[in-house]
């Protein structure tokens, strides 16, 4: 039966379009499939770039939290790995240059202490990786904000480089100034003169921003002491800080490190978080959980968007099997003479299908794999031929073709595509089962 389900399928070489339709159906829904799991991938990355396994946002209580209480609680929690405390302020910027008159924004700043944030999390890597104000040699990543040993000087900050790019106005300064204005921690009684605290401060260094939502309005600045976020700007009335970045031992799961933070904070008497005063500890993706939905969403929606190309493809399996049961009626009528019963003959033309779905499932999977294992010599080559870049870098992000090709769900897509292929057959097939052997002879 196979031979002569293969003898139907390459008697007529057009028949082979339907193949073909399958093949370039699935190739593309695994092709783009793995760009947008490499896009993904890259996000989430970025996301978690600036980031920690663990975030803690101390309980709002009558008193300000101080660093050191935390500090001492968590600093002998086998779990841990490391952690940095950030102090996270909201402030307007301005300048006075020409190139940039005129221009406004909010942006966050950072209180950090360097050592220890780089232990938590990629800003040692993103710092060394500065392009506009590169950071000058390894012993300047101890103290980035190092505006030279003028102690007039304007406190140091340290930028994205997106963001010095935006301010295009600063391109001809090595340590452009910035001004900022901020709330103070503690609002006055109503009556009372509000005062913003207000301060300069000069870029000493850019960073490599991973994540571009947040590096255009991301400036980091020393936590506390001389030139420093605490002193300069925001007061001694203010907290010395906000949150608190943990890095877990390898091995340890997220819900082991929650459970072992907590425990260290109800042994050292410090305020629990999550309850009616408020507070948090989270992991990164639940702190950035809206966004990674989205993005995971819009993976699915592509996902079942792309997969109608593979429907529409097994269409043409559909006509072509049609019309094979139109041409082969006599065979047909033949084959239940000498004995084939109707099962028989419905598995035949069925099995001439799923020899044409599998044939395009396979040629579609190759396709695909070939494709993102070559895609940056592809990319080149279209790039060299047409002058075509599918990303710009530019225009986008990123400046190549990223993918990330996901064995398990490509084999599972390729089944799908398999199953519609056989469901879409199985109309004529039954046909061919049913059609009267005399009908059949007879037929002109």
């Amino acid at each position: 039966m196979a031979r002569l389900a293969l003898s139907y399928l390459f008697k007529r070489p057009v028949q082979l379009l339907a193949v073909l339709g399958v093949a370039v159906g699935l190739m593309a829904l695994l092709s783009v499939l793995a760009v947008m799991n490499g896009l993904i991938d890259m996000n989430r990355a970025s996301i978690r770039g600036p980031l920690s396994d663990l975030l803690l946002i101390p309980a709002v209580t009558t008193e300000l939290p101080r660093w050191k209480d935390y500090q001492t609680a968590l600093a002998d929690v086998d779990e841990i790995q490391a952690f940095a405390p950030h102090l996270v302020a909201y402030a307007m910027f301005s300048q006075d240059y020409a190139k940039v008159a005129n221009k406004y924004s909010g942006i966050q700043i950072i209180g950090i202490d360097p050592e220890l944030e780089m232990q938590v999390n990629d800003f040692g890597q993103n710092l060394a990786d500065g392009k506009v104000i590169p950071i000058d040699g390894l012993e300047a990543l101890k103290d980035p904000f190092s505006v030279g040993d003028d102690i007039f000087a304007p406190p140091g900050v340290v930028v994205s480089d997106d963001f010095m790019k935006l301010l295009g106005g600063f391109s001809d300064r090595r340590t452009p100034v910035m001004k900022l204005g901020s709330l103070p921690a503690i609002l006055p009684p109503a009556g009372e003169e509000l005062r913003p605290h207000n301060t300069e401060v000069q870029v000493a260094a850019t960073y490599a921003g991973r994540d571009f939502r947040a590096a255009l309005d991301r400036v980091y600045m020393r936590r506390t002491g001389r030139n420093s976020l605490h002193y300069d700007l925001l007061g001694s009335k203010a907290a010395d800080f906000t949150e608190i970045l943990i890095q877990l031992k390898e091995g340890v799961s997220h819900e082991q490190g929650k459970s072992a933070v907590l425990a260290a904070l109800a042994n050292a008497k410090l305020p629990s978080v999550g309850g009616d005063q408020g507070g948090s500890l989270q992991t990164w993706e639940e702190r950035s959980g809206s966004l990674l939905s989205a993005i995971e969403n819009e993976r699915r929606i592509v996902t079942l968007v792309l997969f109608f190309i593979v429907v529409v493809a097994a269409f043409g399996l559909f006509t072509t099997i049609s019309a094979l049961v139109r041409e082969k009626i006599r065979d047909l009528g033949v084959l239940a003479a000498i004995g084939f019963s109707p099962l028989r003959r419905g598995l035949l033309l069925l099995s001439t299908g799923a020899i044409a779905s599998a044939l395009g499932c396979v040629l579609g999977y190759a396709g695909a794999s070939y494709l993102v294992a070559n895609r940056v010599a592809i990319e080149d080559w279209v790039y060299g031929n047409f002058q075509v870049r599918v990303f710009d870098p530019n225009l986008y992000v990123v400046d190549s073709l990223p993918a990330q090709w996901d064995s398990e769900k490509a084999l599972g897509l390729t089944l799908a595509t398999f199953l519609v292929g056989i469901l879409f057959t199985a109309v004529p097939a039954i046909r061919a089962a049913l059609f009267s052997p005399v009908k059949a002879l007879r037929y002109e």
